[in-house]
């Protein structure tokens, strides 16, 4: 079965409330904590989110308006590792995410269906609006889901 645009962009606006959900009640112990010396808290796999998120957004306008144009990289452990998001208050860390959540939502739906499946180049692969959003974005949120319950099953069993 395949996604409509509509369930796409919902499926994408519905990221913010599963990051929240996964977070909500913990304590500052539990969000901080790292389970090893190269693995990220809590506080920082939503800071990753926020900065994947970031770069997508660049991605997608890039997409919309240099057709065909190699798509932006990043060092995301570097990244996450100079904002120390350890330091930010998840609650800031998650208004970040929901602002431009819906910043790119409110342009999501505003595209025509020929920018929707317009394409960037990941190397030799053309990579479209609507594979950003699912995969790159929605598939991506549901990974780091689960390792936030990783980070969770292995502080309770410390």
């Amino acid at each position: 079965m395949s996604t409509t645009r509509t369930d796409s962009i919902e499926n994408y606006l519905q990221t913010a409330t599963k990051i929240r959900n996964s977070v909500q009640g913990l304590s500052e112990d539990q969000l901080l904590w790292k389970p090893g010396p190269a693995k990220w808290s809590i506080n920082e796999i939503v800071g990753h989110l926020v900065d994947s998120n970031i770069v997508n957004s660049y991605r997608i306008r890039k997409i919309i308006s240099e057709p065909v144009s190699p798509l932006a990289t990043f060092a995301h452990n570097e990244w996450t590792s100079q904002q120390r998001f350890n330091e930010t208050e998840l609650d800031e860390i998650l208004a970040v995410y929901d602002a431009i959540t819906r910043y790119n939502a409110l342009l999501l739906r505003k595209l025509n269906e020929e920018q929707w499946l317009s394409v960037g180049m990941k190397l030799d692969e053309p990579i479209s609006i609507a594979h950003i959003i699912d995969r790159f974005i929605c598939n991506h949120v549901q990974e780091h889901l689960g390792q936030i319950e990783r980070n969770l099953t292995a502080y309770r069993a410390r």
